[in-house]
């Protein structure tokens, strides 16, 4: 029989995966163009989503330093943007299915003097991928990653510095811990139904740093809620399967 609980995190934690946020990073030194070796004092986004083609709802202005678009940098001629990709191009007219299949897209500076391209000088294409739940690209100067939070709610005086590694995880992931005192530790994961799908670990830990593997190969791809029950206490959190 299938085991059905309810918690107090869960509502928390379903709402927090209602944005889909999403991180591109640019290397202005891959690819073609002119925005690499320093010379851009700025980066723009310059970003087209659509369901059959990838410049059906553009946002950008190009040449304006209006901020719509703009990237940090985070180390030499690399240049970061997290953006929501439920929202982001709604303004521009854009309410396809989540994340959208096809993205088109070019960088450049504030003025729009400088760009930067797809080897050979052309756009830069990203294609949804429902198999690896990720985009594959055609340029080695693109990288498109989720940001998945952990969502992780702790209120516990027996476990600390908890967290689940990798993140999104694929057929394994470490459940990382450190208990203040040696206890009885159960650790379930459950479907977003609150039907439990794994018993990961159900024992007694020593105090101390623990690291507790799960094989996560018989899950489908999803969103799953976590139990962690440490004596009397409970922790728990969201985590996702790619």
């Amino acid at each position: 029989m299938k085991k059905f609980v309810l918690f107090s995190f869960a509502l928390v934690a379903v709402g927090a995966l209602s944005a889909q946020n999403f991180k591109v990073t640019y290397n202005a030194n891959l690819g073609e163009g002119t925005m690499g070796a320093g010379a851009a004092a700025k980066a723009y986004w310059h970003a087209g989503a659509g369901e059959l083609g990838p410049w059906e709802n553009t946002v950008g202005n190009w040449g304006m330093d209006d901020g719509v678009g703009e990237m940090t940098e985070s180390a030499d001629d690399i240049w970061e943007l997290t953006y929501d990709a439920s929202t982001y191009w709604a303004d521009a007219g854009y309410g396809g299915t989540v994340p959208p299949p096809h993205i088109g897209m070019v960088f450049r500076n504030e003025d729009g003097t400088l760009e930067g391209k797809n080897y050979g000088l052309s756009d830069i294409f990203a294609v949804w991928n429902d198999g690896t739940m990720s985009y594959d690209l055609d340029c080695d100067c693109v990288t498109i990653e989720e940001v998945v939070p952990q969502n992780i709610n702790n209120t516990t005086s027996t476990v600390g510095s908890l967290n689940v590694a990798p993140m999104p995880f694929g057929n394994t992931a470490n459940f990382n811990f450190t208990l203040e005192t040696a206890n009885n530790v159960v650790i379930s994961v459950y479907n977003m139904m609150g039907a439990e799908v794994a018993q990961v670990f159900n024992g007694n830990l020593a105090a101390g740093v623990h690291t507790v593997a799960f094989d996560a190969s018989d899950l489908i791809s999803g969103n799953y809620i976590f139990r962690m029950q440490v004596g009397s206490e409970v922790a728990g959190g969201s985590i996702v399967k790619f």
